[in-house]
Order: structure tokens, then sequence, then C-alpha cells
């Protein structure tokens, strides 16, 4: 029960934010009364970093297969953004800033995580990248790890962007074309366009 009662609760939260679903929300669309779920999770706070929690293990284990499947950084990009696409189409582009002005105690676990992914992921594929002669080799790599990690959250903040009409996952596939051609040397350029051209998810 407790995990049907926390994947619903992720499923409400990513779709409609953390700020607005209520425990009462949750219990009525499972059909289950709300003490069924204190019994599991003592409050919303619990709950909100429980689902953060198991988002941070899934995304370890995309990480992980993507760095099985793919050695080519260039198309691994693109894979990741494939495998998460149906992730971000669905959620709600207030979910993060939500989380970090409600939720304080998940949303550090959040940040944990993405410097996790800062130092351990993206630094680590610049630098392949570069070495493949796909990235410019002139520019700190650290520093692209984290302006791309930024740039990421960004667009999950709504003063950012406040009269955006794109799609959440328009807008992040818009905002990495601009990143990658600042990065890109002619090589790289030629096998990025190869992909984008190729591979549904820039034209869906």
């Amino acid at each position: 029960m407790k995990s049907r009662i926390l994947e619903k609760g992720a499923e409400l939260f990513f779709r409609y934010g953390v700020k607005t679903v209520t425990m009462d929300d949750i219990a009525t669309d499972l059909g289950i009364s709300k003490k069924t779920i204190y019994q599991h999770f003592p409050d919303k706070d619990t709950m909100v970093f429980d689902v953060v929690k198991t988002f941070i293990e899934q995304d370890n284990a995309k990480w992980d297969e993507l760095d099985r499947l793919y050695s080519n950084v260039i198309e691994k990009m693109f894979k990741s953004f494939e495998m998460t696409k149906d992730l971000i189409t669905q959620m709600n582009p207030r979910l993060l800033y939500e989380i970090q002005k409600y939720f304080p105690n998940a949303f550090t676990l959040f940040a944990e995580h993405s410097e996790k992914c800062i130092n351990e992921n993206l630094i680590a594929d610049f630098k392949k990248g570069a070495q493949f002669g796909y990235f410019r080799n002139d520019i700190d790599f650290e520093l692209l790890a984290r302006l791309r990690m930024a740039e990421v959250n960004l667009a999950f903040n709504p003063d950012f962007y406040p009269n955006n009409k794109l799609p959440l996952y328009e807008t992040q596939l818009v905002m990495l074309d601009i990143f990658m051609r600042g990065i890109l040397t002619e090589k790289g350029l030629t096998l990025y366009t190869s992909y984008k051209n190729n591979l549904p998810l820039w034209s869906a």
C-alpha cells in the first residue's frame, strides 16, 4: 500500500504541483481513507521528501543505463531527453520552485543530487566530448557543468520566463540548443545536427 500511495502522490505532485495537492486529494484518487495514508506517511512533508528521494533513485539508474549503453556523449545527451520526455511533458513547471519554497528538506536532497550530477556525470561528459573533438576545450568544464545544471533548473522558475508560451519540454529543448551551439566545435556541430535532424523528439 505504501508504494501505491507514494506512486499516486508523485503522479499528482508532478502534474499539479506540491502546493495545491492535499492528502485528501491523494486519498480520494486512490479510493482510500486519509487515515490509511497517515499510517504510512505522518505528514505531507514526509511524502514529498520520499517522492523526491524516489525520483533521485530513478534518475541515478537512468544515468547508469546511459553510461552503459552510449559511449558517444552527444548521442547520450539526446537519449537522455528521450528517456525523460514523458516525465517533463507531464510535469508542472512550478514543481521545483514549490518544493524549494515550501519543502526545504526535500529541496536540500534534490540540491545534493544536482551537485552529484555535476561532479560525477556532467563534468566527465564534457571532458570526454572535448577529448573526441566535439566540444571546445578552452572552457572550464566545471563551469560548463554548473551552467548547464542551472539552465535546466531555471526553466522551473516562474519568474524567469513568466509569459512563456512554450510547454516545459520545448523550453528545455530550446535552452539546450542555445547552450550546445556555444560549446560545440565544427566537428561536434555536424554530429549534433545529424542527431537533432533524425531523432523524432525534436519535432514532437
